[in-house]
């Protein structure tokens, strides 16, 4: 790892020795020496830049294109782990991979009960899928209006 402050802190150090990881620090500005970790972040990289131009979604969400890309690789095939995901290996058993979306579709949120002034008026309006919420059963949407990204549990997805 090289030698930044979010990789030499004592709660790493004790995971890592708990684990049976042994660190060690790269010398500055060489990246090269941390080769396999820095060509998956040029991989994922690649993959965000991707869905970003095939949703026609702004640059700056650059971070949640790569944490699904990540999330997406991490649940996948790799050529280092033939018969098992990283996910398997890490949790113990297969994941899931039935609620799996792709970056940008169009989702449609709930919003019923948001005082919607008329009852006539459309109960959902169209936004863009950006990410899955950890922990919880709901997703990250993009809003182009107020520019945020902001979480549903109330949404349908267009192909379902």
């Amino acid at each position: 790892m090289d030698g930044r402050r979010e990789f030499l802190n004592e709660d790493l150090k004790t995971w890592c020795q708990a684990e049976g990881i042994e660190q060690q620090v790269t010398a500055p500005c060489s990246p090269l020496q941390n080769g396999m970790a820095e060509r998956m972040n040029h991989t994922l990289v690649k993959l965000g830049r991707a869905m970003l131009i095939a949703a026609k979604l702004p640059e700056f969400l650059w971070e949640p294109a790569i944490a699904h890309a990540s999330y997406v690789w991490n649940h996948t095939y790799t050529v280092a782990l033939p018969k098992e995901t990283p996910y398997q290996r890490w949790y113990g058993k297969r994941p899931s991979v039935a609620h799996f979306q792709e970056f940008g579709m169009p989702v449609w949120i709930l919003t019923q009960g948001q005082n919607v002034p008329c009852k006539l008026l459309p109960k959902s309006k169209r936004k863009a899928y950006v990410g899955y919420n950890d922990g919880s059963d709901s997703i990250l949407y993009y809003n182009v209006k107020s520019r945020k990204i902001l979480a549903s549990h109330n949404h349908k997805n267009n192909g379902i």
